[in-house]
């Protein structure tokens, strides 16, 4: 008797990884359907996608999800900037949506596996499931990944593991899938249209008000220069801060509530401690205290070496033995040991009220 194909729900976003991914699935003899959700509208990618499925030979769902989008992504993206945070919304679309819309769609068939085209790994040791960081560093995305618990780690499989460059991506389906592998890389922020990241601020903020000027200031409250809103800063910022800048002043703090944004040397940017809330755990709390760490404040950012300790709140102080520069609210601070993802959260906007 012949044994039935596994189901594989594939989230098929029309570009390079996940058609490779989708590929090398069908290769391994998965019976695979391919979801493509409908987050915003983006006709060019909805059509990608069902060539990539045509040219498979497999089933290919588009799943409408644009309300959801708006709320789990878009909105706390805004609302985000309103805070003076530096929210990343791919983190957002993988924590509150994406992952959740595969399992949903998952639970209509019998045990069956969802999949994506990321690069990182996952490890089964007794019961447990660790995700491991690719090996492939220079397109390492468990970063994005560090909040998957157990349930969706246990039915996750991440085909592009094995893939040691991009161009060994784009080699497995240059016959299959021409028009595809010889593609852009993606770049930005999907949701905002020819990647004018302040005009969507802008628009989203203020609508066709006009944006109220604010005070650039230093940390004795004397105005250096005026700005059009502190949507437009991030921490850390050197570059287009509207004046001259001799002394190579940085952004060091935003203050919304009353459009304020505080300029000051380098070294007001470095700390060594780090507060992060919303923290997710792979491991129990004490063998994450166990010995010491490296943790990440951005996918392309520096390995710091640290030691991690949880706080009676809930929330976790993340300590490194080197000063970190400008680890930027709302972004997430991920944490290894060795290529293992031990958890993550989000870095916290320490109140602030000196202006």
């Amino acid at each position: 008797m012949k044994q039935k194909k596994k189901h594989v729900i594939m989230g098929l976003s029309g570009g390079v990884d996940s058609a490779a991914a989708a590929f090398q699935l069908k290769e391994e003899g998965y019976e695979v359907i391919g979801v493509t959700f409908n987050f915003f509208n983006q006709k060019k990618m909805l059509n990608t996608a069902a060539m990539v499925a045509d040219q498979l030979g497999i089933t290919h769902h588009i799943v409408n999800a644009q309300p959801r989008f708006n709320q789990k992504v878009i909105q706390p993206f805004i609302n985000g900037y309103k805070k003076g945070e530096t929210p990343n919304p791919c983190m957002l679309c993988n924590q509150n949506l994406k992952f959740r819309l595969l399992m949903e769609i998952a639970e209509n068939y019998d045990e069956a596996l969802i999949a994506t085209g990321h690069y990182a790994e996952i490890q089964k040791i007794n019961d447990h499931y660790s995700l491991l960081a690719s090996k492939n560093k220079d397109k390492d995305q468990s970063y994005f990944l560090y909040h998957l618990n157990q349930s969706i780690l246990s039915r996750l499989i991440l085909p592009l593991k094995r893939f040691e460059s991009k161009n060994a991506v784009r080699k497995v389906i240059q016959t299959s899938l021409p028009f595809i592998a010889n593609g852009p890389e993606s770049q930005g922020i999907c949701f905002i249209p020819r990647g004018n990241h302040s005009l969507f601020l802008k628009e989203a903020l203020f609508g066709s008000r006009p944006v109220p000027q604010g005070n650039l200031v230093d940390y004795q409250g004397k105005i250096l220069g005026k700005h059009r809103g502190a949507h437009g800063f991030t921490l850390g910022q050197t570059r287009g801060l509207g004046i001259e800048n001799p002394l190579h002043l940085a952004v060091v703090d935003i203050i919304p509530k009353t459009n304020t944004v505080i300029l000051g040397e380098e070294k007001a940017l470095l700390t060594n401690e780090i507060i992060i809330e919303k923290v997710h755990l792979n491991l129990e709390k004490n063998q994450v205290d166990q010995g010491p760490l490296t943790f990440k404040t951005c996918r392309w950012g520096y390995d710091y070496p640290g030691t991690f300790k949880c706080l009676p709140n809930g929330e976790a102080l993340v300590q490194s033995t080197i000063p970190v520069r400008a680890p930027t609210p709302g972004q997430a601070l991920v944490f290894y040991r060795d290529r293992m993802v031990l958890g993550g959260g989000i870095i916290k906007k320490v109140d602030d009220s000196r202006i």
